[in-house]
């Protein structure tokens, strides 16, 4: 028979035996006449009122120890007992059955005290129970963490049955069932840890663990493939970092380093490596300023490679090459900007202390010339300045005419007088003329002698009556 069929046999068994016996044992009296002849039969002790007493009272406790110990043989027939305390449950068994036997005896006193021996056993089974159950669900666990997937379920079984409703039993029984595909899924990850694909790994261990979070190989595999990734994307990022930074792309090498501290921001390299990148960036930016500061001075762009030096000294102070070249560039960009002032105004050397600072302007030109820095828009203006000056001394003819009766003078020139056609030598230059005329309202002429220019006559008379 199997242990169910056994189970059951002896629950109907122990049913029947409290359904039918027991009352009839309450019952019975404590004595009994059997219907013999007197001659057959032996004279039977009458028990006093004191001895019906006691048998009264050794009867009632053995009807509540039988109470007792059919509960908690029911309850560890449920928690399944014959599974892991087959022998101490048969050995209470017999002490009942022999129980039984002398109570039907009458001797309640004996049947006490197998009772209550019973009854220890079977109070044992229930601190046992306790103590399987844990043992159990430890042992399952360890099972699980060797991959022992029968083992496993046969101590997870025994968990269960003791105990239905604990969750630690209920979690063993579900991490179990699972635990073939976890085992897979670890296996193939290990293989592929083993292989060097670690990606793979890293996935099958993710799928194990979605199966059960608690499988700690899986959990440490997992973790030391992610720190081998981790190290691995970092070391890839950093060298990334470097090989921009050698190519002089600074983002794109911020970019890799940023990145790289996002993996692990205890790394001192990344710091580093960022504070190399500004410091090489800063070198680069300077290195390509001084450059086109330098292109610009061929180019006599004066202004514009002063201002590239300017920003070179505000971007870092303790920069001594600018500071030098700045002097030069100052220098002949003032120069440059007063020459085409110049050149661009040519009639302001009419001016005397115009036209001095030009002489001045023009032999600081040549001071420089004379130095072998010569260049070809250098030349041009020296050659253009020192021709405006020859020509801006050159006295032009100028046709004056008038009506004979008006009084004309050039103003801050000379007085000319009265007539009616005059020719006078000017300089280049901006001049006013005024006319008068006794009765008539004077005029003033504005005009300008260019250089080398022909100028049409200017007629100066007045002629509005007053």
């Amino acid at each position: 028979m199997s242990n169910k069929q056994i189970i059951l046999f002896l629950l109907i068994s122990t049913s029947i035996s409290t359904a039918f016996l027991l009352p009839k044992l309450i019952e019975e009296p404590l004595y009994t006449i059997k219907e013999t002849s007197i001659e057959n039969s032996p004279q039977i002790p009458q028990l006093t009122p004191s001895q019906l007493a006691e048998k009264q009272k050794y009867r009632l406790i053995s009807q509540e120890l039988l109470a007792q110990i059919i509960t908690r043989k029911d309850s560890l027939d449920l928690r399944g007992v014959r599974k892991w305390g087959q022998f101490e449950f048969l050995e209470s068994l017999k002490l009942i059955k022999i129980g039984d036997q002398l109570y039907l005896d009458t001797k309640y006193q004996q049947a006490i005290a197998h009772y209550n021996t019973a009854l220890d056993i079977l109070r044992g089974l229930e601190t046992t129970a306790e103590a399987t159950l844990e043992a159990s669900i430890k042992s399952g666990l360890k099972n699980i963490l060797q991959g022992e997937v029968y083992e496993a379920q046969e101590h997870a079984q025994t968990a269960i049955t003791i105990a239905p409703e604990n969750p630690q039993a209920a979690l063993l029984l579900r991490r179990i069932e699972s635990l073939p595909m976890v085992l897979v899924h670890f296996r193939e990850a290990t293989a592929h840890q083993d292989a060097g694909e670690l990606d793979l790994a890293k996935r099958k261990y993710q799928l194990a663990l979605a199966l059960d979070d608690n499988f700690s190989p899986a959990k440490a595999a997992l973790k030391k493939v992610n720190k081998t990734l981790r190290d691995r994307d970092f070391q890839s990022l950093m060298s990334l970092g470097w090989d921009k930074l050698e190519k002089n792309q600074f983002q794109g090498a911020r970019n890799a380093f940023a990145s790289a501290k996002t993996l692990d921001k205890s790394k001192i390299s990344v710091d580093k490596a960022l504070l190399q990148l500004e410091t090489r960036k800063q070198q680069f930016e300077v290195t390509k300023k001084m450059e086109l500061a330098s292109k610009l001075e061929l180019d006599e762009k004066w202004g514009q490679a002063l201002q590239v030096y300017n920003d070179l000294i505000q971007l870092d102070g303790t920069l001594v090459q600018p500071r030098v070249k700045k002097i030069n560039a100052s220098i002949r960009s003032d120069l440059d900007r007063q020459t085409k002032a110049i050149l661009a105004a040519p009639l302001a050397l009419s001016d005397k202390k115009t036209y001095i600072e030009a002489k001045v302007l023009l032999d600081n030109l040549l001071g420089i010339a004379s130095n072998d820095v010569d260049t070809l828009k250098l030349s041009g203006q020296i050659r253009d300045l020192e021709k405006l000056l020859k020509r801006s001394q050159i006295a032009t003819e100028v046709i004056l005419q008038s009506d004979g009766q008006t009084e004309v003078t050039l103003l801050r020139v000379s007085k000319l007088g009265v007539f009616a056609r005059k020719t006078v030598s000017l300089r280049p230059g901006k001049y006013s003329i005024l006319g008068a005329r006794t009765g008539f309202r004077d005029v003033l002429i504005e005009f300008t002698v260019d250089i080398g220019s022909n100028n049409m006559p200017i007629d100066v008379r007045c002629s509005e009556a007053i």
